[in-house]
């Protein structure tokens, strides 16, 4: 009875710890059920939602890349090395890219969620594309995202 019960144990443990998101892995979104961490809109608009996902495991879920940069000024431990990565989907793809790797256009009359016209693209000449498509706006890398003032700091 002993060893059953140690096996159990052991194997809860290991059915537990496979559920923590140690990897910082983003995962996918649930339109029905998932809902913005800043705003509590539902995530309706998969491509343009956003992910912290911490190092402990934590997923925060958001409906645009400007609720995502509002709640890591309210967070701000969490810029801290190594203390979570943050997630933007490719608007045409869908694909999750590291916030770091990704291109944006911004242009304030761009259509986001938040209506914070930046939209996030894997990769810069998709975000020039979109732009020349559009016939306005720019397109910014980390850096310039990092100075981005957005519509509420103003």
């Amino acid at each position: 009875m002993i060893k059953k019960l140690k096996v159990l144990l052991i194997m809860s443990a290991t059915v537990i710890s496979g559920c923590s998101n140690s990897t910082m892995e983003p995962e996918e979104i649930n339109p029905e059920i998932d809902v913005c961490e800043v705003c509590n809109m539902g995530l309706a608009h998969e491509h343009y939602a956003t992910e912290v996902v911490t190092a402990d495991g934590e997923v925060y879920k958001f409906d645009d890349i400007g609720c995502m940069d509002e709640f890591m000024e309210m967070k701000a431990h969490l810029k801290e090395e190594n203390a979570a990565k943050q997630y933007v989907r490719d608007v045409d793809t869908g694909e999750w890219v590291e916030l770091e790797k990704a291109f944006h256009a911004y242009h304030p009359d761009f259509w986001t969620p938040m209506a914070n016209g930046v939209i996030s693209f894997k990769d810069k000449e998709s975000a020039e594309n979109y732009v020349n498509e559009q016939g306005m706006g720019e397109v910014l890398d980390y850096e310039s995202l990092e100075n981005h003032e957005w519509s509420w700091e103003q």
